[in-house]
């Protein structure tokens, strides 16, 4: 028999109860192998949630296809499931297996041609697009909280504790800590301690029981770095520190602006401003694109100014522990290697359809699975509004108390409050899908025109939406293009797509 593992993945509790449950996805694929003669060798697991990063079924999977070669099938529900991102795909795409998408009935292996992997590359495009597009909405529920006074973070300061109230998340007083986290910002204002001094004090008095602290703190010991936290942070007179911005919260502080004022002015007098200084936040358009040819090694940037005054900026191999015998190159000869790549994406209108059809796929692919799920979020929706209206009827009919109306009610309408956000998240989505299809039509055809338009920073975002990886050796800049655009670019290479034939992204300028 055919041999094969199975993968399955949740990333989400709404997925769950929109019929993307592992359960549903195992009984799919078990099915499958049965009917088609596979032999599970193996499945593998992963159910994501917020608070828990990365993917340990993922890579024990690839872990065990690089050992058992003869296990050469996939199978895997839908390209969603599978991908989140292109170093996903890069990884699977190397193991030299055949992945067979179920739902899609669709099968990607070395045997497959260029237009099936062409397919294969926007639907993965699409799926990753459409992943970040609900992640985003997720960000701005937060960004919405903190607006409204609520701490995102998940991890109270010394003094404060979480608690739950009406579903949210709200930080509280905590009395069993509350006279320390005080203490220490009278001490450190009077200016006669030293953070050191204040541990000491601490440790030595037996100020700080971790038994008292709340579930959620992450404190184990209070250091000098915790301790310069504690004393940092705007949490403590009424205010909140979230993605680097502070947001006026709706908690009790437990200091006045004034005490912490005066902290903090004590604890800039021991801030060294020269050793900040040497860390270089400079932009490079190639910051973090490029390895070494060679060696492998990463490629930095360094700027340097001429006698006149004119700067320049170079790349060049670490060569860290390596006889690495690269040369630095300054950044415009990059930059004119990188015009002329990107000249061959360029497409006439006539090419436009060959895009444009793997995209339609996509769509249809997007219109099986996640608008199914839309449609019954939409569909609830409109039954709790019609219990509501009959709420509402039989109330004024006297037939039920105003008691069991209010709280009735209160669930129906918070139930319809909670679909109206997820509604209002697939459709930021999916204006953000149709854009991206856009964009790659739009790319294809002026990638070179807005690159050479764009600042630096605006280069180098383009750049890491188009490439893959890329490497540097002899002066010569050797790129790789995401999915779809290396389909794209190869296509070009096998018709008269692009203007300028000669134009190879493997070859010397």
């Amino acid at each position: 028999m055919k041999q094969a593992v199975i993968y399955v993945r949740v990333s989400t509790r709404e997925q769950k109860e929109e019929g993307y449950s592992i359960p549903s996805q195992k009984k799919l694929l078990w099915e499958y192998a049965r009917v088609n003669g596979f032999k599970v060798e193996k499945e593998f697991e992963d159910n994501e949630t917020a608070k828990k990063a990365g993917r340990t079924g993922f890579g024990e999977m690839v872990e065990f296809l690089k050992h058992n070669k003869k296990v050469d099938t996939l199978l895997v529900e839908k390209t969603d499931r599978l991908y989140r991102n292109f170093k996903d795909y890069v990884i699977i795409d190397e193991l030299g297996i055949t992945v067979i998408l179920v739902k899609e009935n669709e099968k990607i292996g070395k045997d497959a041609n260029s237009h099936q992997k062409f397919m294969h590359g926007i639907k993965v495009l699409m799926a990753k697009n459409y992943i970040d597009n609900l992640g985003e909405e997720v960000k701005k529920g937060l960004r919405e909280k903190a607006e409204s006074g609520l701490s995102p973070c998940n991890t109270p300061p010394l003094g404060y504790k979480l608690d739950e109230v009406n579903e949210k998340s709200i930080l509280t007083v905590d009395e069993r800590n509350k006279d320390l986290a005080i203490n220490l910002f009278n001490w450190y204002a009077s200016g006669l301690y030293s953070l050191q001094d204040l541990v000491d004090k601490v440790k030595r008095e037996g100020l700080l029981i971790l038994a008292n602290l709340p579930k959620k703190s992450k404190m184990k010991v209070l250091t000098k770095s915790t301790l310069q936290r504690i004393l940092r942070n705007p949490a403590y007179y009424g205010d909140f520190r979230w993605k680097k911005k502070i947001y006026k919260g709706s908690h009790e502080p437990l200091v006045n602006k004034q005490l912490w004022d005066k902290v903090q002015s004590v604890l800039d007098r021991y801030q060294n401003k020269k050793l900040l200084s040497k860390y270089n936040t400079l932009n490079f358009v190639f910051k973090g694109l490029m390895t070494c040819g060679e060696c492998g090694r990463h490629i930095t940037a360094i700027r340097k100014v001429k006698p006149s005054g004119r700067e320049y900026v170079y790349y060049n191999c670490t060569k860290f522990g390596t006889n690495c015998s690269q040369k630095p190159v300054k950044e415009e000869v990059l930059d004119s290697q990188i015009i002329k790549r990107l000249e061959g994406l360029r497409m006439p209108d006539e090419a436009i359809a060959y895009v444009a059809e793997g995209l339609k796929q996509s769509l249809y692919l997007k219109r099986e699975t996640t608008d199914k799920a839309q449609e019954m979020l939409e569909n609830e929706k409109r039954r709790l509004e019609k219990d509501l209206d009959t709420l509402y009827a039989d109330r004024l009919d006297g037939t039920i108390s105003k008691d069991f109306y209010t709280a009735k009610s209160k669930e129906c309408e918070s139930a319809i409050k909670d679909i109206g956000e997820k509604l209002t998240h697939y459709t930021t989505a999916n204006i953000n899908y149709y854009q991206t299809g856009i964009n790659i039509l739009e790319l294809s055809k002026m990638a070179s025109f807005l690159y050479k338009q764009a600042n630096p920073e605006e280069k180098q975002d383009l750049l890491n939406y188009l490439l893959l990886n890329s490497s540097l050796k002899d002066k010569n800049l050797d790129i790789v293009y995401k999915k779809p655009f290396d389909n794209i670019y190869q296509k070009a290479l096998c018709s008269d797509w692009r203007v300028r034939r000669d134009l190879n992204p493997r070859s010397s300028p």
